[in-house]
């Protein structure tokens, strides 16, 4: 492909997702990046995935991403805010993590990337493409950066310096050839210490990985079983998930809540009250989380979340 085919594929591809909502975007090269699976191998040797046994699998793909498509030479990487500032329904209600209180975020952004993906097989017949959203051995956070779309964070998350850490990420993984971007965001934390401050069970590792075994985001969603009691009283109110190192990050000072109608939510999550929580039923679970991230956890467990942080022992009323 002449380098004037690429700059124009280029450019189509990068307008296709911005006229698809995309706030962020960058096209990396594909190939192997073994130190991705080393550095996640030795997290899993540590014990911090907890029970996520599921991160144990095709650790090799993880550390070679042409492995997931015969002849990948590109991986492109979008990424749409998410962030909210709605206000929960009374003081006593229930805290739901920002990205689920948005319309899955999974289904979203796949059906963006799919669209975009159609538009570069019609300029491109013959190219092989996938696409992943937070699926698969993809090392999402890894190749975010690799795009150029931002630093990770010492909480683990990508920051970008001009829309923060509150987006989503997709990819497209293609055999076409595109100009690739810079990744030249440089760390910008410096001596910043916040995120680690205000993590309420001390979850952030000083090597800017998570031990998932201490994080609320992990117990509350995740994690099987009772939650640890050592935890009794540090969850605040949250029932699943938690922003709280997001929420002190200063470049999230200037975070704009979402703009895109496909992420609007079916059912506003933040509008039930605690005595509403209490009251639901499975079938109303079913029927009001149908199109929301928060029905990957399962009614019992949000039960056994609200009882948690409500004091309550398994089943009492």
């Amino acid at each position: 492909m002449t380098d004037a085919r690429k700059i124009a594929l280029t450019w189509k591809i990068r307008e296709s997702l911005r006229m698809e909502g995309f706030d962020l975007y960058g096209i990396a090269q594909a190939a192997a990046h073994h130190e991705d699976s080393s550095h996640i191998s030795e997290w899993i040797a540590a014990g911090k995935n907890g029970t996520m046994g599921f991160i144990e699998r095709n650790l090799d793909k993880r550390g070679d991403i042409t492995t997931l498509v015969e002849g990948a030479r590109s991986v492109i990487v979008a990424g749409i805010r998410y962030y909210s500032n709605d206000s929960a329904a009374g003081e006593e209600n229930y805290f739901i993590s920002r990205y689920a209180r948005v319309k899955d975020y999974h289904q979203v952004i796949e059906e963006k990337l799919t669209r975009v993906q159609k538009i570069l097989k019609k300029e491109l017949p013959d190219a092989v493409c996938r696409v992943f959203c937070d699926a698969g051995p993809v090392t999402e956070k890894t190749w975010a950066i690799r795009a150029g779309l931002g630093w990770r964070g010492k909480h683990s998350l990508v920051i970008n310096k001009d829309i923060g850490s509150f987006f989503f990420l997709g990819e497209i993984i293609t055999t076409a050839e595109f100009i690739y971007d810079n990744a030249t965001s440089r760390d910008r934390c410096g001596d910043c210490t916040l995120c680690i401050d205000a993590c309420p069970t001390g979850a952030i590792c000083s090597d800017r990985t998570i031990d998932a075994r201490r994080c609320i985001s992990y117990l509350t969603i995740e994690h099987d079983g009772n939650i640890p009691e050592e935890f009794r009283g540090k969850t605040e109110r949250m029932i699943y998930g938690c922003d709280r190192c997001q929420e002190v990050c200063p470049w999230n000072k200037k975070t704009v809540p979402y703009t895109d109608k496909e992420l609007i939510p079916d059912f506003p999550v933040t509008s039930m009250t605690r005595k509403e929580w209490l009251g639901l039923t499975p079938e109303e679970f079913k029927r009001i989380f149908r199109a929301s991230p928060v029905r990957r956890t399962g009614f019992e467990k949000i039960r056994r979340n609200i009882d948690f942080v409500d004091h309550r022992s398994p089943g009492e009323k």
